[in-house]
C-alpha cells in the first residue's frame, strides 16, 4: 500500500489539472480556426465591407487578375465597360477569385457588388449596378453574376447562358483571356438589346443679340469715332510701359517666371474605375 503525502497529492492534482487544460485545448482550438477560416472566405462575410478590403476606386473594371489575365485583355475589357457605363447602361465590375478564397459564390458576387457601391445612386438608371464573379478552378472556371434592382430587364435565362459561354471558351482554350474577352462582348449585346444608351437632354441654345450700328453717314461716324478710341488707348499704352519699367513694375502677360500655378495641365492623372454610390444588388446566380 502506498501511502503519499500531502503535499504528493497537491502535486497529482495539479499535474492532471494542468493535463486536462492542454487537452482541451488541443480539442477546441481546430474548431476555432475553421471559424475564423470560414469567416474570411468570400461570400461569407457580413455587412458593411463583407470581408472585403479593396479601395473603391481602382484603375480597372477587372479586379484581383493580375498573374491571371493579361493586361491587354483587361484593357480591352475596359473599353467595353466604360463605353456601358457613360451611357448609362450598367456599372459593370469583374471579380476574379481562386476556389479556395470563395465560400458561398453566388454571396460573393453580391456581397462585392454591395461592398464596391455599383450603380448610379438616383435618376432613371438608379441602381444599376453589375458584377461577373469568375472563380478559377485547377481545370476549368466557374462564373456567377449580381445584379443590381435597376436592371429587371437581364434575364436569369440570358444572364445564366452568358456565364455558360464563358465557361465553355475556356475549357476549349484553357485562356482566361478569350473567356474573359467572350463574357464581356457577350454582356454587352445583351444588355444593349435589353437598354438603350441615356442620353442627357440638349440644353437649349442662347441666342446672343449683338449690337448694331446705325447705317449711312451716322454708322460711318460711329466707326471713326471706335477707332479714334482705339489708338487714343494703345498710344496711353505705349507711354505707360516705359515708366513702369523704370519704377520696377515688369509687365509679363505669361506670368511671372517660375509660378506656382502654371497655366496648362501636367500629366493626368491615372483613371479611376468604381462604383457611383449605388450598391443596391437584387440577385445573383
Amino acid at each position: 500500500m502506498i501511502i503519499r503525502s500531502q503535499p504528493q497529492r497537491y502535486m497529482i492534482l495539479i499535474i492532471g489539472v494542468i493535463a486536462f487544460a492542454f487537452s482541451l485545448s488541443a480539442y477546441l482550438t481546430p474548431a476555432k480556426a475553421d471559424i475564423i477560416l470560414a469567416a474570411d472566405l468570400c461570400g461569407q462575410g457580413s455587412a458593411p465591407d463583407y470581408g472585403f478590403t479593396y479601395d473603391l476606386q481602382q484603375m480597372h473594371w477587372t479586379v484581383d487578375w493580375q498573374s491571371r489575365v493579361s493586361e491587354n485583355a483587361v484593357t480591352e475589357v475596359d473599353v467595353i465597360l466604360d463605353r456601358l457605363n457613360s451611357d448609362s447602361i450598367a456599372q459593370t465590375m469583374i471579380l476574379i477569385q481562386p476556389e479556395e478564397q470563395v465560400g458561398n459564390r453566388v454571396n460573393c458576387a453580391v456581397h462585392f457588388l454591395r461592398y464596391m457601391r455599383l450603380g448610379l445612386p438616383d435618376g432613371e438608371r438608379k441602381d444599376n449596378g453589375f458584377v461577373f464573379l469568375i472563380v478559377v478552378e485547377p481545370n476549368s472556371i466557374d462564373v456567377h453574376y449580381g445584379v443590381g434592382l435597376g436592371l429587371p430587364a437581364l434575364t436569369a435565362s440570358e444572364l445564366t447562358s452568358l456565364n455558360r459561354i464563358a465557361e465553355d471558351t475556356y475549357q476549349s482554350t484553357k485562356s482566361l483571356d478569350l473567356a474573359l474577352l467572350t463574357l464581356i462582348q457577350e454582356f454587352d449585346t445583351v444588355a444593349r438589346s435589353n437598354y438603350s444608351p441615356l442620353t442627357s437632354p440638349t440644353p437649349a441654345q442662347e441666342i446672343t443679340y449683338l449690337p448694331t450700328l446705325p447705317s449711312g453717314p451716322l454708322g460711318i461716324l460711329s466707326i471713326c469715332g471706335l477707332l479714334c478710341i482705339g489708338v487714343l488707348f494703345l498710344l496711353f499704352l505705349i507711354w505707360l510701359l516705359p515708366k513702369l519699367a523704370r519704377s520696377g513694375i515688369n509687365f509679363n502677360p505669361y506670368g511671372s517666371r517660375g509660378s506656382g500655378f502654371p497655366l496648362g495641365g501636367g500629366r493626368s492623372s491615372p483613371r479611376s474605375r468604381g462604383g457611383s454610390g449605388s450598391s443596391r444588388s437584387g440577385r445573383g446566380n
